[in-house]
């Protein structure tokens, strides 16, 4: 984020402070509450948005070097990106065009080909099949008949984006919109996996992205844990087409109304919170980026999510101390997300199952969850 971009909004969060004034809608928003808990709607979720939209699977940086790779299943498509010889990345389904096997796990570097672990087909980077094995049994089949299908990737701004259907294409120009420059800002490219772990939980998957779109909640669950660093109850909020920003400043931000403007720094003092619909979060906390992907856990799970938290530092540690002071972080991370907020969220899911009320019903003060869930029902019922 540019400073000019920074100083805007800063005098925007200070004037909030001065006045105790957060941003507002203009009007509550009541968000049914089969959202949460019908089935036709986590189909029409499933068809609409993660069969039929970009979803972003990392950034850049995990893959640094030719032959470096990572699979991601989520999605309910296998899908295995790997950075060729060139420096480009190619998107596949990772499955083997013999028999259908695995291609790869995890993440990591190949050298040379992928080989297939089953029968030995071996494919290049590109995706080519090089070897059919036995030779000798396939006759009258050639290689390029049998090459992995292709995904359509793109990297732009260190982050990775994948189409999870076969012939769906990505519009580059329309990935992040308003927040292209912004988020390109940052130079997440450079950026250092630090650790991601991978939950399953049972609550509906946009649980994981409301948790985080307002912190009137920070005063009575979060006492211990990170209300001693926010001001509860004020942030700015901005819709860019359907992703969304949501700054929450920190206690400290209170310094910067002695200081020049020259001075001013936004990113030390907050917490920004994009929403790159429809299903990832990108936090930045002052010095270092968390990223939250979520999904369905699958057909008819409409109360179970798979959620993947990704640390990524500005640089790999260079001594105990470094390491020491990101596992805090990562610790701090997860005390507060799944040992506060999911455990409740546990309990509100059961909430919405018994029939206790038709409706949430979303503040004028939650701005953020408003345009999230109304980014949902237009692109699930445009579609």
């Amino acid at each position: 984020m540019d400073h000019p971009t920074q100083v805007l909004l800063l005098k925007s969060l200070l004037t909030m402070i001065e006045q105790r004034q957060t941003s507002m809608a203009e009007a509550i928003y009541l968000n049914p509450v089969e959202s949460y808990t019908s089935h036709d709607q986590l189909q029409r979720e499933q068809r609409h948005l993660f069969d039929s939209l970009p979803l972003m699977m990392g950034l850049g940086s995990q893959l640094p070097c030719p032959g470096d790779y990572l699979t991601d299943d989520s999605s309910g498509v296998p899908v295995l990106v790997v950075r060729d010889d060139g420096g480009s990345l190619n998107a596949f389904i990772n499955v083997c065009r013999h028999r259908g096997a695995r291609l790869l796990d995890g993440a990591g570097n190949i050298a040379g080909a992928m080989i297939c672990p089953y029968h030995g087909w071996a494919y290049g980077l590109d995706g080519r099949l090089q070897r059919l094995n036995p030779p000798g049994s396939f006759e009258g089949l050639s290689c390029t008949e049998r090459n992995l299908t292709r995904l359509s990737v793109v990297e732009q701004q260190g982050l990775i984006w994948v189409h999870p259907t076969p012939g769906g294409q990505i519009n580059a120009a329309e990935l992040l919109g308003p927040l292209a420059s912004e988020i390109g800002d940052f130079g997440f490219e450079h950026y250092s996996h630090y650790e991601t772990r991978r939950l399953r939980r049972r609550f509906n998957w946009k649980v994981v992205i409301d948790t985080f779109l307002e912190n009137w909640h920070f005063s009575t669950l979060h006492r211990q844990t990170v209300l001693p660093i926010f001001i509860p109850g004020i942030s700015h909020f901005e819709g860019c087409g359907t992703h969304l920003r949501l700054i929450m400043p920190r206690r400290s931000i209170v310094e910067l109304f002695d200081q020049p403007e020259e001075h001013w720094d936004l990113l030390r003092h907050s917490a920004i919170i994009y929403v790159l619909f429809p299903n990832t979060l990108l936090v930045w906390q002052g010095d270092h980026l968390e990223v939250w992907r979520v999904f369905p856990a699958g057909p008819g799970r409409v109360d179970q999510c798979l959620i993947d938290v990704s640390l990524h530092v500005p640089a790999a540690p260079a001594s105990a101390k470094e390491k020491a002071y990101w596992d805090k972080n990562m610790t701090l991370l997860m005390e507060t997300v799944d040992g506060e907020d999911f455990r409740l969220a546990r309990q509100l899911q059961k909430g919405y199952a018994s029939s206790a009320q038709r409706h949430l019903t979303f503040g004028k003060n939650e701005p953020a969850l408003h345009h999230f869930h109304r980014a949902i029902q237009t692109s699930i019922n445009e579609q």
